[in-house]
């Protein structure tokens, strides 16, 4: 996790020296205060309304000549919008209207500048970004380390770890040391794959604040990287869960589990944290704590929630939504804790540790069998619209080029990274002999177009498809699944099914640094790019392809 300035001494100044009124607030607007922006905005997030609150925000930054609001909205954009478009209008807006020739604003102009420059720099407009930036570590030397914090931060959101490695090293060679700036190089060299490197950085970066919890989630995920399980997950479990709210009364109100408590006669609640592949990777464990517990009740997201009820009959499984509304049903339970805790529980310790792989999720016969049969028909109609009758059964793959949307501007940075587009993908595998089958869900199922000189078509049976326990029927059918890093890649290595992982530069921590295989999923491949762009590795798939086409 990347980071960089604190709002706060920017706010305060804005707070104090900026506010330049000309009389143009709406009636509503002209009694909010910058906290009021910043709180209602974080609450229409907790409230899973993300657009509102990015729409009120830029609303607020529209319609006023208030520097402190402008400020505040813009900062909250930051983190809630990919449209940086936006928040580099919103940075400009606040500059105009700060006097340059008040020497007293000179350090805030400072800082909203470094902000507009991370904006930039995101955007692709690197020239002006490092103009600005090096002109603020110029005239302001007071803000040196922000800069390098901002500047290294701006970086690798574009992708360009290698530059934020050699601005780190210049920064920290001369100057100060910031616990951002060694935060910002333990992640720069987890992203460039050089997780054994970046933990030396990251445990500087505790020793000047061992508290810091961006830090000490950085070190987690580069211990995890590098294959250290026990001190990983030890850490690792430490973090504020990723859910809509933290107000939620099963986290607010119940103990957090840990490895440590007798699990006899206990309830325990398990429930949904980050992305559905974390669910299905580490739900494997859910067996053992089961046999040790009294009852277990599995919290989740109605994607998930039917495949996790046929497949741990032994558990009840509800929706995390349901939960919410009932803050009551709080005595029913001893403990909670997030479902990606439980290797922790589990004392998985080193990679040898994780268990013996075997399909972990059920697809019952009646769906897998009704799949098929869809499966078949599609085939089949694909070879007459082809005009071609193939000799014998052709391998059938399945295709996901994107990630699930997000909302958050540095998880967006991330799918970016990660994800492909079906254009992309299908000009890099060119003609196949092959069935292709779509398993895109979300809005990139809308990409989705004919293949004009592929030899077939790229069958589309999504519309059938409600939830994951119905794509898992579907993955059945399939002999392969090609991938970017979402849901689907787990759920294809869950069910032992072959898979293809096209892995971003970058690599997630469960992947390692390097290699081909992973001892989470047997089945699977990995393809890593060595650039940003996955044009390249995806044509190593396409000649991989067509080697298993050949083989048979």
């Amino acid at each position: 996790m990347v980071q960089g300035m604190k709002k706060g001494s920017m706010m305060a100044g804005a707070e104090q020296h900026g506010r330049v009124e000309d009389g143009s607030h709406e009636a509503g607007q002209s009694a909010l205060t910058p906290q009021e922006v910043t709180a209602c905005c974080q609450q229409l997030v907790a409230r899973g309304e993300g657009d509102q609150a990015v729409s009120l925000a830029i609303q607020i930054a529209q319609g006023t000549q208030d520097v402190a609001l402008i400020l505040a909205a813009g900062l909250f954009l930051v983190r809630f919008t990919p449209r940086h478009e936006v928040v580099i209008a919103v940075f400009r807006k606040a500059l105009l209207l700060m006097p340059e020739a008040e020497p007293a604003m000179a350090s805030m102009r400072g800082e909203v500048k470094i902000f507009l420059a991370g904006a930039l720099m995101v955007a692709g407009e690197r020239e002006e970004a490092m103009a600005l930036f090096m002109d603020v570590a110029r005239t302001l030397p007071e803000h040196r380390v922000l800069v390098g914090e901002h500047l290294s931060m701006a970086l690798l959101e574009a992708g360009l770890a290698d530059q934020a490695e050699q601005v780190l090293l210049a920064w920290l060679a001369d100057g100060p040391p910031s616990v951002s700036l060694y935060n910002n190089m333990g992640c720069a060299l987890g992203r460039l794959n050089r997780s054994r490197d970046a933990l030396a950085y990251y445990r500087r970066g505790m020793e000047l604040s061992s508290r810091h919890e961006a830090v000490s989630f950085g070190y987690a995920i580069a211990l995890l990287k590098a294959g250290e399980y026990e001190e990983g997950f030890a850490r690792y479990v430490r973090r504020v869960p990723r859910i809509p709210s933290l107000n939620c009364w099963f986290y607010q109100d119940l103990p957090r589990l840990t490895n440590d408590v007798p699990l006899e006669g206990r309830h325990l609640l398990f429930y949904q944290e980050q992305g559905l592949g974390d669910t299905i990777q580490f739900i494997r464990f859910l067996p053992e704590i089961v046999r040790r517990a009294g009852r277990v009740t599995l919290a989740v997201l109605p994607s998930l929630a039917r495949l996790l009820r046929e497949s741990y009959p032994m558990v009840q499984v509800c929706l995390i939504t349901e939960l919410l509304d009932h803050p009551e049903r709080v005595a029913e339970y001893d403990f909670s804790c997030p479902i990606p805790d439980l290797p922790y529980l589990c004392h998985l310790r080193h990679v040898a540790d994780i268990p013996a792989f075997s399909p972990y999720l059920e697809v019952p016969v009646r769906r897998r069998e009704h799949f098929a049969r869809l499966v078949e028909q599609a085939v089949a109609q694909g070879g007459r619209a082809g005009g071609h009758s193939p000799a014998g059964r052709r391998l059938r793959v399945g295709l996901v080029w994107a990630g699930d949307s997000r909302s958050s501007a540095q998880d967006v940075a991330a799918d970016r990274r990660r994800s492909s587009s079906f254009a992309e993908m299908m000009e890099a595998l060119g003609p196949v002999e092959a069935d292709l089958f779509s398993l895109q869900y979300g809005d990139r199922r809308g990409e989705l177009e004919p293949v004009e000189g592929q030899g077939a078509v790229v069958h589309d049976l999504m519309g059938h498809v409600q939830d994951m326990a119905d794509t898992a029927a579907l993955m059945e059918s399939l002999d392969l699944v090609i991938s970017v890093d979402t849901a689907p890649l787990h759920l294809a290595g869950a069910l032992g099914r072959e898979v293809w992982l096209v892995s971003r530069w970058d690599a997630c921590w469960r992947w390692g640094d390097e290699g081909d295989r992973t001892p989470w999923y047997p089945t699977m491949h990995i393809f890593r790019a060595q650039e940003l762009s996955l044009a390249p590795v995806l044509k190593d798939v396409a000649v991989s392809l067509r080697r298993r086409i050949a083989e048979g």
